[in-house]
C-alpha cells in the first residue's frame, strides 16, 4: 500500500498529534499554521484516508498491577495456512496478549504480554499459550527495565519534510 502524499502541515499535525492526542484544533492550527477551519478539514481528512487510525489513553500497566511485561517467540510445529489461522484466532482470544506479529525468520510470531506476577506469568505460558495446538517451540523474555517506548512514527523523516 502506497503512502498519501503529506505536505509540511499534515506532517505537523501528524507530529504534536502524536505526542499530544488531545490537543485542541485551535492549537494544532497554530501549530500547523492554518486556520481553524482549514485543520479542521485536515485532520479529518487524515482520519477519513486512515492515517490517523484512532486516539487512545496509554495507561502505565504498573498502575494498573501490571508489573511484568515479557516478549514471547513462538514458532509453530506445522507451517501452512490453517496452523497460522488456527493460531492467530487462539491469540485473539488472550487479553494478556498485547501485542502479535507475525515474522520472517526462525520464529513465526512475536507476542508482548502484560501479567500481574511471574507466577501469572507462568501460569500463562503453562496453561494458555503452550497447550494451543500446532505450538512447536515457545521461548520468553521478561523485560527487566523499560528502555524506550514510543507509538510515535518519525513522519518528517520518510516524507521528506
Amino acid at each position: 500500500m502506497q503512502g498519501m502524499a503529506l505536505d509540511a502541515a499534515d506532517v505537523r499535525i501528524l507530529n504534536h498529534l502524536q505526542t499530544h492526542g488531545r490537543a485542541s484544533n485551535a492549537e494544532l492550527a497554530e501549530i500547523a499554521f492554518l486556520s481553524a477551519s482549514q485543520c479542521h478539514r485536515r485532520v479529518k481528512r487524515l482520519e477519513a484516508e486512515g492515517v490517523i487510525d484512532g486516539y487512545r489513553a496509554e495507561v502505565d500497566p504498573a498502575a494498573v498491577g501490571l508489573d511484568i511485561s515479557a516478549f514471547i517467540h513462538v514458532s509453530l510445529s506445522a507451517h501452512g495456512e490453517n496452523p497460522a489461522i488456527a493460531f492467530v484466532e487462539a491469540v485473539e482470544n488472550l487479553a494478556e496478549v498485547t501485542e502479535c506479529y507475525s515474522l520472517a525468520g526462525d520464529t513465526d510470531y512475536l507476542l508482548r504480554v502484560s501479567m500481574p506476577t511471574l507466577q501469572a506469568f507462568s501460569e500463562f505460558l503453562m496453561n494458555e499459550l503452550i497447550p494451543l495446538p500446532g505450538i512447536g517451540s515457545v521461548k520468553s523474555y521478561v523485560v527487566l527495565e523499560e528502555i524506550r517506548r514510543s507509538r510515535a512514527l518519525p513522519i518528517a523523516e520518510i516524507s521528506g519534510s
